[in-house]
This record gives C-alpha cells, sequence and structure tokens, in this order.
C-alpha cells in the first residue's frame, strides 16, 4: 500500500468502526449501559448457577468467571458477526470499490473497544482488593494482543470462506458453542483429566484467558510449553486469515 492508500483505508476503518459502535446501540434506552449490564447479569446468572457443580473452589470466582466471559463475548460476538459481513455487506461492496478487509476488521475493532470499556469492570475491584498491581500490566497487554490477533485472523479466514461457502456462518455458530465449555471460563482447567488436558492446550483462547486470570486475580498461568505453542497457532491463524481473505476477495464482487 502507498501512504494515500493506507491513509484512505485507516480513514474507512475509523468510520466503519464508528458505524458499528452507533449502530449497536441506537434507539435504546440505556446505550452504552448495556456493555456493562449484559457481562454482570451473565456472571451473576452463570456464577451462581454453576457454584453448584464445580468441585474446586476457585478464589474470587466471580471476578474470575467475569475475567472469562468479557474475553470470551468479545471473541464470540466478533468471530459471529464478521463471519457473514461480507454477505450482509453486498450492497455496499457492489457499489463501491474499498479494502474488502475493512468490513470484518471494523466490527472485530468495535468490540475491542467494548472489550477495553468493560475491563474497568474487572481493573477497578481487582485493584481496590489489592488483586492488580501495576506490575501486572504487561501480562494484561500482552494478552489483549494475543486475543486480537487470534480473533482478527479467524474472524478474516471465516468471513472469506462464508462468501463461497455459505455453510461456514452455521459451522462458526455450532462450534462456538461447543468452544466455549472447551475454555477455561467457567471452571479451571485443574479439574481436567489428565487424558483429556492435551485438548485444551490445543485451545489459544485457554492460554489467553490464563493470562488474564493469572494478571487479574492471580490465577495460575499458563505453562511456557502450552504458551509458546498457543502463540505459534494465534500467528499461523492470522497469516493464513490474511492471506486467504487477500486471495478470496478478488472474487467477492461475483460470489455476493
Amino acid at each position: 500500500m502507498t501512504n494515500s492508500e493506507t491513509q484512505r483505508f485507516i480513514e474507512l476503518l475509523f468510520e466503519m468502526t464508528k458505524k458499528e459502535l452507533k449502530t449497536r446501540y441506537k434507539n435504546t434506552f440505556l446505550g452504552f449501559l448495556w456493555i456493562i449490564i449484559n457481562p454482570l447479569m451473565q456472571m451473576l446468572v452463570i456464577g451462581f448457577i454453576f457454584r453448584f457443580f464445580i468441585s474446586e473452589q476457585i478464589p474470587n470466582y466471580y471476578l474470575y468467571l467475569l475475567t472469562g466471559l468479557l474475553i470470551w463475548n468479545f471473541f464470540s460476538l466478533s468471530l459471529s458477526k464478521a463471519t457473514p459481513s461480507i454477505v450482509n455487506e453486498r450492497s455496499l461492496i457492489k457499489k463501491a470499490k474499498f479494502s474488502r478487509e475493512v468490513i470484518p476488521l471494523s466490527i472485530v475493532l468495535s468490540n475491542f473497544i467494548h472489550l477495553l470499556i468493560s475491563c474497568f469492570l474487572l481493573l477497578v475491584p481487582a485493584m481496590y482488593i489489592g488483586l492488580l498491581t501495576i506490575t501486572n500490566f504487561p501480562r494484561i497487554l500482552i494478552g489483549g494482543t494475543l486475543l486480537l490477533l487470534f480473533t482478527t485472523g479467524l474472524s478474516l479466514l471465516t468471513s472469506a470462506l462464508n462468501v463461497r461457502f455459505r455453510d461456514v456462518t452455521f459451522i462458526v455458530q455450532a462450534v462456538l458453542i461447543v468452544w466455549f465449555y472447551a475454555t477455561p471460563i467457567v471452571y479451571s482447567i485443574n479439574v481436567i483429566p489428565d487424558s483429556l488436558i492435551w485438548i485444551w492446550r490445543l485451545n489459544p483462547l485457554t492460554s489467553i484467558v490464563q493470562i488474564f486470570q493469572n494478571a487479574i486475580i492471580s490465577a495460575p498461568a499458563p505453562g511456557p510449553a502450552m504458551l509458546l505453542f498457543n502463540m505459534l497457532v494465534i500467528l499461523i491463524v492470522f497469516i493464513i486469515g490474511l492471506r486467504i481473505f487477500s486471495k478470496e476477495s478478488k472474487n467477492f464482487d461475483d460470489w455476493v
């Protein structure tokens, strides 16, 4: 990209992200307060129910649960909305010529802004209780970067494939249901039997969630081997997502 093309790309991404943020809460009475209300309601309901089924007592369980839910909400909402985004914006694609990446990226970026705002729900009480100190913020930055890279790469990949194979949207919706329970959000990874732990270690979200849980409430951190492997998987997914989207986007005008 030339400097002018890069500038146009950034300007368009900014405008579409702003549109996403405005559209989500348009004509709602509480507006952006839903950013806070939704995860709090999830935390209270899920936390109350799962406390009866979890054998291991997790210190500061509701903060532990809220940490995982905020990360999961960002990931699942971004992926589920970005996957059909190219098809949903078919009229815009046929009218104007622009970098198609902007469409799924604006969805991911708008949800990431929601995540940053929601994180105040976590950081304020965690700092007040004394669980979170300034030295923990580099770990939060690392976890946030990995989460953004993984979500972006996967969103680009599924949104591109969905243009040609419309079943991808339904596959993503089904996989996300299983993926939630395969990520240590409502439980600790310590309860997983040794014979099955390898499944959780293949899941990049396991390391990401554990990084946040470790930084915010001093829960166990991911092991170095698992973290390095997950980082490699995230990098591969990001690169594949970029390349597949770049390759498939040349045919979007014909397929949508």
